[in-house]
């Protein structure tokens, strides 16, 4: 499965790029792409029902400890160890669902701002940071999107029930054009969600945690760079990613599924299978909210 981008015709007078614009092939390349993106961005229809739901943060903290024990983590990090690494995940997984959610729920000028500050390497939220690292290295940022791919994917379903072929088709065809929009170099992301999953399985077998890992762990259950909402679902959290974590996995960060766990996890799925679906929107698209406005403050004015 391979996405295309349509594109409207666009002129160009004869003569303007060698006396006018040396790199006006370049900048109206860059005009073409940009406008397909925005335009398949228009035509969405499963991404937009899936995402709204807040409740699909629920699994971030296992996406984090996913990609953290992936092979090369600290390769180009500085020397602060588990606690670094442990903003840097943060921050980029805060970044990327203020990302998600701008092209997914934006208006279109709040999208083309968005797509050509990352175009031209400008991130809004990750400029001159450490977290920015990650766009840098493919095989990293292949991880890091399929992780969120993954826990959102298998979250929505423990609520909601099992989705049924065509809506998973489209919904990784969607996905797909998120990442193209994101910045994953072309031909990274697997064309299809059966050579996803193959990709996907091969991973999990190499994965890997340091020494320092229940340190690591210790590091995010603690972290208080998250919002302050985040804060108060901790306990809900990380019960939810003890359960969602592979056994194996779950042994290394020195994290253990107990009585206690599992009947607390089983509790907290069960109100949100029987109560989530009936809030009101309004509650339900807070967390997406909350990251698309903090992405609009950074990215108020700018024109690129």
């Amino acid at each position: 499965m391979s996405l295309s981008f349509p594109s409207p015709p666009v002129s160009v007078s004869p003569g303007k790029k060698s006396q006018d614009n040396p790199n006006g092939s370049d900048a109206t390349e860059k005009n073409i792409n940009v406008s397909g993106r925005l335009h398949a961005l228009e035509q969405l229809e499963v991404l937009p029902k899936m995402l709204q739901e807040g409740i699909l943060f629920a699994g971030s903290g296992a996406a984090l400890l996913l990609q953290a024990a992936m092979p090369g983590i600290r390769d180009g990090a500085h020397h602060g160890g588990h606690k670094e690494l442990a903003t840097e995940l943060i921050d980029a997984l805060q970044a990327n669902i203020s990302y998600v959610s701008c092209l997914v729920f934006g208006t279109r000028d709040e999208r083309k701002v968005l797509i050509e500050l990352l175009q031209d390497g400008k991130p809004p939220l990750l400029g001159g940071g450490r977290s920015n690292r990650f766009a840098e290295h493919p095989p990293l940022q292949l991880w890091m999107a399929a992780t969120l791919y993954v826990t959102a994917t298998d979250f929505y379903q423990r609520v909601y029930g099992r989705v049924d072929y065509a809506s998973a088709q489209r919904a990784y065809s969607e996905y797909a054009l998120l990442m193209n929009c994101l910045g994953v170099p072309p031909g990274t992301w697997p064309e299809t969600r059966q050579a996803f999953w193959s990709y996907w399985d091969d991973q999990v077998h190499r994965l890997t945690v340091s020494s320092d890992a229940a340190l690591f762990a210790k590091d995010l259950r603690e972290s208080n760079d998250m919002p302050r909402w985040v804060q108060s679902l901790k306990p809900f959290l990380r019960v939810t990613t003890i359960e969602m974590l592979p056994p194996s996995l779950r042994d290394a960060y020195g994290l253990r599924s107990t009585v206690a766990t599992r009947a607390l996890y089983r509790t907290w799925m069960g109100f949100s299978v029987a109560l989530y679906p009936a809030m009101p929107d309004k509650w339900r698209a807070y967390p997406l909210k909350f990251y698309q406005d903090r992405l609009k403050e950074k990215m108020d004015g700018k024109e690129v």
